[in-house]
């Protein structure tokens, strides 16, 4: 099966360039394989190597708790490979690794020659990024391997025929730290009994970033006394044809909008329904403001720490391909709603079955959750309660993980 996945991914390559003339992500990441023979000819590896993959910045926040506890030992040299441009581009001066790089496609001849060169003590890679034929050369070479933060759902394809033929290559994992218990007994019912519960390396970040201390008083006088907040993170367009009319029909509400991309036009649709009630971030910085009651944020960087303003967050992503992430704003004890697109984030399912997380499926049920998050007391209540329980049970899957890395790298 390994053979014939690889030769889907090559036919796959070769047409790439095909797309790649029209899209400008396609077109970035296909001239951006070749940058790890660069990068890794600079490379001098003189301490023990451990090397995170990671698909975007979704998975380094979810590694990003490991990374920076290794890191602190100053034991270790810390690599870090992305899949997609912009994880690339958002942590390539990241302060705690040593080398930051795309990952090569997952060929076999890719493979060798990228572990060759990088001769790593340990590999991690990070949910649900199955690389397989680098899976195979590590496990050839006798390198510890790890799959972190995973999640398996029921019926996931690597255990469904034909997925499975390539899944059974998950038994090559040294050990698959889950999520949760369910991930684990999913994968022993195909035979797959490398697994471990331990949580979600996210909840250790975000509380982290939560107990940081972030003044940022323009946004204080934006708010202003007892308003009721609702912060907009990583909302897409299809996320704001059901925001937009719902914020108009609340006029009293304060919004902050963090979108998932700067994209103008998606920033001119909002200005164009809000006109004078919205501002910049710069135009807030410079004090170019009044009474306006929308503020959208078009600079990448700051979403974990909008959050704790809000009295309620939206998160996007529900009404395309997948809801992002809800911990950075639950931390804060506040109710969070979001769109249809879920199923895939077991987080999101604890927080639904808590009552701290509310599916909306139309602007109606968006509209009465945003009530019922704002105006009910006793809600609001529950929601502090849970969320607080949820974040403090969920704790320390980092300190297993690093407690790994530091056994089986010293064994190498």
């Amino acid at each position: 099966m390994l053979r014939f996945y690889t030769l889907l991914l090559r036919m796959g390559l070769i047409l790439v360039p095909l797309f790649s003339s029209k899209n400008v992500k396609v077109r970035k990441w296909f001239d951006a394989r070749e940058k790890w023979k660069e990068d890794l000819g600079s490379f001098n590896k003189h301490k023990t190597v451990i090397w995170f993959h990671c698909a975007s910045i979704g998975e380094f926040e979810q590694a990003r708790p490991v990374i920076e506890k290794l890191a602190q030992t100053d034991r270790y040299q810390l690599a870090i490979t992305f899949f997609s441009s912009s994880g690339y581009e958002a942590k390539a001066n990241y302060e705690f690794a040593d080398l930051i790089t795309y990952l090569p496609s997952d060929l076999p001849e890719n493979a060798e020659d990228f572990v060759n060169k990088l001769n790593p003590d340990a590999a991690i890679f990070v949910k649900y990024e199955f690389w397989f034929n680098f899976m195979d050369v590590l496990y050839t070479k006798n390198i510890p391997m790890a799959l972190i933060s995973a999640y398996f759902p029921d019926k996931h394809w690597t255990i469904e025929w034909p997925g499975i033929l390539l899944g059974e290559m998950l038994s090559q994992f040294d050990v698959i730290f889950t999520q949760d218990e369910m991930s684990c007994n999913i994968l022993a019912s195909v035979m797959i009994d490398n697994a471990r519960s331990v949580g979600d390396t996210r909840v250790d970040r975000v509380l982290d970033v939560k107990k940081q201390a972030w003044e940022f008083d323009p946004i204080n006088s934006f708010i202003g006394e007892g308003e009721h907040v609702l912060v907009v993170g990583s909302n897409w367009s299809a996320d704001d044809r059901n925001l937009i009319p719902v914020i108009k029909n609340h006029p009293n509400l304060k919004v902050i909008v963090v979108p998932h991309e700067l994209h103008e036009n998606q920033k001119s649709s909002w200005k164009e329904n809000f006109k004078s009630q919205m501002l910049s971030i710069a135009e807030l910085e410079s004090g170019e403001f009044v009474n306006q009651r929308v503020l959208y944020v078009d600079r990448m960087g700051l979403l974990s720490r909008v959050y704790r303003f809000a009295s309620v967050a939206y998160i996007g992503g529900g009404f395309g391909k997948a809801v992002h992430n809800t911990l950075e704003a639950a931390v804060y004890n506040i109710p969070v709603i979001f769109g249809p697109e879920n199923g895939r984030f077991q987080e999101i399912q604890y927080l639904k079955e808590l009552g701290v997380g509310i599916e909306v499926k139309s602007q109606s049920e968006l509209s009465a959750a945003l009530d019922k998050a704002l105006s009910d007391k006793e809600y609001r209540a529950l929601v502090n309660r849970a969320s607080n329980e949820f974040f403090q049970s969920q704790l320390g899957a980092s300190d297993e993980i690093f407690q790994w890395i530091e056994k089986v790298s010293k064994r190498k």
